[in-house]
């Protein structure tokens, strides 16, 4: 009785495991469908108004691969796309600015701007530094001088928390909103359509877990998605910042969602 009472039991745990196993691989089997169907609908999805003259903002050597390799992937391969980047310190902030200009310009080289299309601004009053604030007022009185010098019609920058919460980053989005309320770009006075753009920060989760990016809504006005091979050219321009490419940010560049998409959302009055 005892022996034929554990051997029905014995049957039904089997079968309870086999019944969670199957579960459990139907719900594996939907994840990775679901993922591979939204990674298709990303890859062809492409900016709204092709730009023709975009210029990147960022704050110091290394943040056009942390954060914007993939749109910089994207609008390097246009055709009659013009890519400008404007990097507002020399990232001195440890003594090593003259060593990071010239990584800036070596990674530049491996994501595909040219040269003479590199801004790089040293300013006592921009000082590379997470605890500092840049003035409003004098970041956007250069930004505007050069997007009506280079006639831009597309411009890039960080968001209101800069990805990082970097006070650096911050300060370049608080002067695009400051031309944008007050009315102060070239677009303005000329009556030319100029477009700007932030990237979107997200929480730490999809930050660091670049897989599951593909799960959560988009609600960007428009979104980069690059290949396997693009990302390992993005990595191969962060490894060209040899001073900073240090352990911490090998395992940013492995997982973070910054290396294989950007979303951006347009910087508005409103």
């Amino acid at each position: 009785m005892l022996y034929k009472i554990f051997h029905q039991n014995i049957f039904e745990v089997i079968d309870l495991s086999s019944a969670m196993f199957m579960t459990a691989s139907v719900l594996v089997v939907g994840y990775v469908w679901t993922c591979m169907r939204a990674s298709r609908r990303q890859k062809m999805l492409e900016l709204e108004n092709t730009p023709h003259r975009v210029l990147l903002i960022t704050a110091h050597p290394d943040d056009e691969c942390m954060f914007f390799g993939p749109v910089i992937q994207k609008l390097s391969k246009m055709k009659d796309v013009h890519l400008f980047l404007m990097c507002l310190s020399v990232g001195d902030y440890e003594g090593k600015g003259s060593q990071r200009k010239a990584e800036l310009y070596d990674s530049c080289k491996i994501l595909g701007i040219e040269e003479g299309n590199i801004l790089l601004c040293k300013n006592t009053l921009l000082p590379d530094n997470p605890r500092v604030d840049w003035d409003t007022i004098l970041l956007s009185d250069k930004i505007a001088e050069h997007v009506e010098q280079l006639e831009i019609d597309t411009v890039l920058t960080f968001d209101s928390y800069g990805v990082s919460g970097h006070r650096n980053h911050i300060s370049i989005y608080l002067a695009l909103f400051h031309l944008v309320y007050n009315k102060l770009l070239p677009s303005y006075v000329y009556n030319l359509d100029c477009h700007l753009y932030s990237l979107d920060s997200v929480n730490t989760l999809r930050k660091y877990v670049k897989c599951i990016d593909v799960l959560f809504n988009n609600t960007s006005d428009f979104k980069c998605t690059i290949s396997t091979t693009e990302q390992n050219c993005v990595t191969k321009a962060m490894q060209a910042h040899d001073s900073q490419y240090i352990w911490f940010r090998k395992l940013y560049m492995k997982f973070s969602r910054y290396t294989r998409v950007n979303t951006f959302t347009t910087i508005s009055a409103d």
